[in-house]
């Protein structure tokens, strides 16, 4: 008589979002490969004091991440791409998606559209709008996949995925009927891990969004550095950054690991 190899509670009861990452994720053979910037807060830090005085929507280090990532795709469009059918295709829009974790624990966001050519205060503004929608609920577009989901067993979760994926990304159709904004993820992710305590953390690329690019921003943290030949303590945060090796390679990796340090710790490049 067979035994069961490993003791076991009932299965969970699954939110939207879990059944869409069990059908996301495969355990081998994918191309991501991960870096860590640990990044130096303090000229961020000041830069953002001095704006916040004279703008009424508050600019978070989330807003001024967005736009430092926005320029260095502007700056290398090359990394600004997907991959269709074993070709790389370059986008003409630069759109970024910012996670927003809803009450509830599930994750939803927002993707502005062409940052690199929005103020930081237009970016500000208009996240905080739809962050506010998507935490109250209010989100029509959230809200019809989540219900959408509910309806679908976990065992066709990574059929769905790959089939949406291939029609939306492959083919490149919209189709208004699946109930998926047209190009929901944008040219890459940007999600504040430091708004949940943690200073680092590797996110996975979703097989679905064709996003080849995903940043997670840390907490910000006093550590102690050395400068000048000397111990000091300095705050210092930690961009994670998790990017397909298919359209990103080492000499890439290195050029916008460049460009992120010198517009992180030089704002006013950016302005």
């Amino acid at each position: 008589m067979f035994k069961r190899n490993v003791e076991l509670h009932p299965a969970l009861k699954m939110t939207a979002w879990r059944k869409i990452s069990v059908g996301s994720w495969r355990p081998i053979g994918d191309s991501q490969v991960y870096c860590e910037l640990d990044l130096d807060a303090e000229p961020a830090l000041r830069w953002l004091e001095s704006i916040n005085q004279s703008h009424p929507d508050k600019i978070t280090i989330t807003h001024l991440a967005g736009k430092v990532l926005a320029q260095v795709l502007h700056d290398v469009p090359n990394l600004n791409a997907i991959v269709r059918f074993g070709k790389i295709y370059q986008r003409k829009n630069i759109d970024i998606f910012f996670h927003v974790v809803q009450p509830d624990k599930d994750l939803s966001g927002h993707v502005i559209r062409k940052i690199n050519t929005k103020p930081i205060s237009e970016i500000a503004t208009e996240l905080s709008k739809n962050a506010q929608t998507i935490k109250k609920f209010e989100d029509k577009n959230f809200k019809k996949i989540k219900n959408n989901w509910k309806l679908i067993p976990s065992l066709l979760s990574r059929k769905v995925l790959d089939t949406i994926g291939f029609i939306f990304y492959s083919l490149n159709l919209h189709v208004k009927g699946l109930g998926v904004p047209q190009d929901a993820f944008g040219s890459m992710m940007l999600t504040n891990i430091g708004s949940l305590g943690l200073e680092r953390a590797f996110v996975p690329l979703p097989p679905y969004s064709k996003v080849p690019f995903v940043v997670a921003l840390g907490k910000v943290v006093e550590r102690v550095c050395v400068v000048e030949g000397k111990p000091a303590v300095k705050k210092r945060v930690s961009f994670c950054c998790t990017f397909d090796h298919r359209i990103i390679d080492g000499a890439h990796g290195a050029e916008m690991a460049h460009l992120i340090e010198d517009y992180f710790t030089h704002p006013e490049k950016l302005f």
